[in-house]
């Protein structure tokens, strides 16, 4: 996981992680250019409620070099045969999740990537805009749970590779850094040069967008320039299938009764549920409230 600045939000995604992970991991931490107390509130939950299955930590800096070459520099110190990586604003809501997420790597061995967010096959790209179809993901709510969806492009959320492949295409591409769009070309490169397969498969996690720091304040990462910028890259490095009308648009069915979870049941966790209440956090609730109290009043004296 690479993280920049998310002081108020890391602890709960630590949370998330330890709670909900019922297999010995390790954890690989990225700190990308933090200038808040992200790393220190992070590291002292770690101390406090490291869970017994954890069994490595590696703890690494970058000069905030933004999400691609972040994400790399963590991929490069995996040792194991499948990895996930998730980004700093996502907190895992499902018991069991690791098992899941990687269960199509293990079941079919062309498959490099198993993301949960989206997953889409690409009609036209560049820098006029992006035109997505069969698109599956839980923002739209149209992703069954029991389907493997093989599409073009996976998009970052929480996503498992198989490593023994990742190694292969050498990682993400860093001719597009800072961000976006590094996803959607590893995945046209895997199929073109290896014929990999990425699809999307349903995991339980909460993102909120006011959580995300790619166009937040504290930012640096130019994410507008850089997905027109890119668009028209994924345009010119991979016209020949783009223009082919060849389209992943696979459906596959693995039922939740086949997938190989371990017994938890006996599993106790005391992990403490971190809750922050923020300057910020008090004032918004203040002017929720606010209005929820001159609505109310509204409507009495009409």
């Amino acid at each position: 996981m690479s993280i920049f600045n998310q002081e108020s939000l890391i602890e709960r995604v630590l949370y998330g992680i330890f709670r909900n992970t019922t297999t010995p991991f390790n954890l690989i931490l990225v700190f990308d250019g933090c200038t808040d107390r992200t790393e220190p509130r992070a590291m002292k939950y770690i101390e406090k409620h490291r869970p017994e299955n954890l069994k490595e930590i590696k703890v690494t800096h970058a000069p905030n070099v933004y999400e691609t070459r972040a994400n790399n520099i963590g991929f490069k110190m995996v040792e194991e045969d499948y990895m996930i990586t998730l980004q700093d604003d996502m907190v895992i809501n499902e018991l069991g999740w690791e098992i899941r997420l990687t269960y199509p790597l293990r079941v079919f061995d062309d498959v490099l990537a198993v993301g949960s967010r989206m997953a889409q096959d690409i009609k036209s790209i560049g820098q006029d805009g992006h035109n997505y179809i069969n698109v599956v993901s839980r923002e739209t709510k149209n992703h069954p749970r029991d389907l493997f969806a093989v599409r073009d492009v996976i998009n970052r959320g929480p996503v498992a590779f198989s490593m023994k492949h990742l190694r292969s295409m050498g990682y993400f591409n860093e001719n597009y850094a800072p961000s976006d769009l590094d996803d959607a070309d590893l995945c046209l490169r895997a199929w073109r040069d290896k014929k990999l397969k990425v699809g999307a498969y349903w995991i339980d996690y909460i993102s909120k967008f006011e959580w995300g720091k790619a166009r937040a304040d504290d930012s640096t990462m130019g994410v507008k320039k850089s997905i027109s910028v890119n668009a028209e890259k994924i345009k010119n490095d991979h016209s020949d299938y783009l223009n082919s009308e060849s389209k992943h648009d696979e459906d596959i069915t693995l039922k939740e009764k086949d997938v190989d979870y371990v017994d938890s049941s006996s599993r106790i966790s005391f992990i403490w549920y971190p809750t922050r209440v923020t300057y910020k956090l008090l004032r918004k609730k203040f002017r929720l409230y606010k209005q929820k109290i001159k609505s109310v009043i509204l409507r009495l004296f009409r």
